[in-house]
């Protein structure tokens, strides 16, 4: 894991505890061991379990003002899922949306920073306002069930054409019961979309429903 987290372009400091690093790493030695990569199959795709140094990291973007390790966290979804994403290849990179007022208070959307480092190799248009959200209540304070009835109309496609007839990846930094992703899938493919495919850094382990369960492929979790 050392190997793989040092290979990439990454801060001075550990992007978990801010301990200067020697070299090239995203994460210091001892955070590093904490990272549980991701194995399981269904989607999205993701790097990891969170947990550990990787959930530090993603909290710190998230919450702390720390949009430099977006592009950084970015690399790990570049260099280590891309790969693994099966289908025809991906026309549209769209990152999931926050409320207007979030965006305001935080300055940046985390899921847009880490959506930017994928546009290139995937050889795709970049689409960072295709989706808008409303306002409304926190995600991360609901349950599945809860997270459903939030998001009930609290999404739209704001611009169809960049998505028409085009398979799409959805970004996001992380999947927990899977809601948000099925949310915006479902109004994707609405607006007429003919793929759409997620990729998440990190799911929980007990991870939103696959593929199989929800029973379409191309309404992914998160």
């Amino acid at each position: 894991m050392g190997r793989v987290l040092g290979d990439l372009v990454a801060p001075r400091r550990c992007a978990a505890c801010d301990e200067l690093l020697a070299g090239r790493a995203l994460l210091c030695a001892t955070c590093a061991t904490t990272v549980e990569r991701y194995e399981g199959a269904g989607e999205p795709a993701a790097f990891g379990l969170y947990g550990g140094a990787i959930a530090q990291a993603l909290r710190r973007l998230k919450y702390g003002n720390r949009p430099d390790l977006g592009p950084i966290l970015g690399m790990l979804l570049r260099d280590h899922v891309l790969g693994r994403l099966s289908g025809p290849a991906v026309e549209v990179v769209v990152p999931v949306p926050v409320p207007k007022g979030r965006l305001v208070e935080r300055g940046y959307n985390q899921a847009s920073l880490l959506a930017a480092p994928l546009v290139g190799p995937l050889g795709a248009r970049f689409a960072p306002l295709a989706l808008w959200r409303a306002e409304g209540v926190k995600q991360a304070a609901l349950g599945r069930d809860e997270r459903m009835v939030n998001l009930r109309g609290a999404l739209k496609v704001r611009r169809p054409l960049e998505v028409q007839q085009r398979h799409v990846l959805l970004v996001d930094d992380v999947s927990t019961t899977g809601a948000t992703i099925e949310a915006c899938t479902s109004v994707l493919i609405g607006a007429g979309a003919r793929s759409v495919r997620a990729i998440v850094v990190a799911r929980t382990e007990s991870g939103p429903r696959d593929a199989a369960e929800i029973g379409c492929g191309r309404m992914d979790g998160t």
